[in-house]
């Protein structure tokens, strides 16, 4: 029996279509085996790491939040993860407070702008920051960690937040908000312009320990309840999908209307004779689709490798 698993996650799809028993379990993929941090389950949990902050991203941000990376001079670099997370957490708080009195200032230059049609572009542009300092305050991020080798501080930690946060601020005050570093850099997110997975890549490129990141509690997670069904395919259907209906972008885009297809990657299971396929697609609209790191998306090659 063939399952098909569509996860939504914003603008993105990710269509699976994988072999499972009769009672609905997955196929095993390999051999058990006793050793649970193999290199290959490591690599494993590491891409589905890296795809739960793609799909987390992608379902709570859009094009008008921003992205910091934040740094620690030397000497105020702290020395653990709860020394950090505690003057991340801080500096939230301080946002928060400069969020209320932002939405306090836009709300009232919009009851002053004048009605005439010569204000509309403003007009747009202060409905939009009022929507986003209204939005409930959402935060993603995650930690780079160095140790010095060299130097007077040889042998300290540093370490490197990257951040995505609900917009409404503009991206100089929220670089003059950190008091830590001589670097801060703020940025907008742009999804449709570097392709939807782009950032949450570069900060997942080395997710280490329990908590590969952190996140406010009110962030969406609707992704993770996907639709699964039971595919109309059988595996003769899905060996052919992997073989002739890779690029095919037309065949794609009228199964799944809407979505404007980005790329496919089948596999083949050595160890259970059967082949996988999972389908990348993205409402693009009438723009055009973002550009793909396709050789460093996180895929299933590891089911290989058990």
């Amino acid at each position: 029996m063939i399952k098909e698993k569509i996860t939504k996650a914003g603008k993105l799809l990710d269509i699976d279509f994988y072999p499972c028993w009769s009672d609905g379990r997955r196929l095993p993929t390999g051999p058990k085996k006793s050793n649970g941090s193999s290199e290959a389950q490591q690599k494993y949990n590491n891409n589905q790491a890296i795809k739960e902050a793609v799909f987390i991203i992608n379902e709570n941000f859009d094009s008008n939040d921003n992205i910091l990376s934040l740094t620690f001079s030397p000497e105020n670099a702290p020395q653990d993860e709860k020394e950090l997370h505690r003057h991340v957490t801080n500096y939230f708080r301080r946002l928060k407070r400069l969020r209320k009195k932002e939405l306090e200032r836009v709300t009232e230059m919009l009851k002053k702008l004048p009605g005439d049609e010569f204000f509309d572009v403003q007009r747009k542009e202060l409905e939009i920051k009022k929507a986003k300092l209204e939005a409930p305050f959402k935060y993603f991020y995650t930690r780079e960690e160095i140790e010095y080798q060299r130097g007077p501080f040889k042998g300290r930690k540093n370490y490197h937040p990257h951040i995505f946060i609900t917009g409404g601020i503009d991206r100089d005050k929220l670089e003059e908000l950190w008091p830590f570093g001589t670097r801060c850099n703020a940025d907008r997110f742009q999804p449709e312009r570097f392709g939807p997975e782009t950032m949450a890549k570069y900060m997942m490129k080395d997710p280490k320990g329990y908590r590969r990141f952190c996140c406010s509690r009110n962030m969406s997670r609707t992704y993770k309840q996907p639709k699964i069904k039971t595919s109309r395919l059988s595996a003769a259907g899905v060996a052919k999908l992997a073989q002739e209906r890779v690029d095919d972008a037309a065949y794609w885009e009228k199964k799944y209307k809407g979505y404007r297809f980005v790329r496919s990657y089948p596999r083949f299971n050595e160890y259970n004779c059967h082949w996988y396929m999972t389908v990348v697609m993205y409402a693009a609209g009438d723009e055009p689709v973002p550009k793909w790191d396709m050789d460093n998306w996180p895929n299933d090659d590891w089911q290989n490798n058990l």
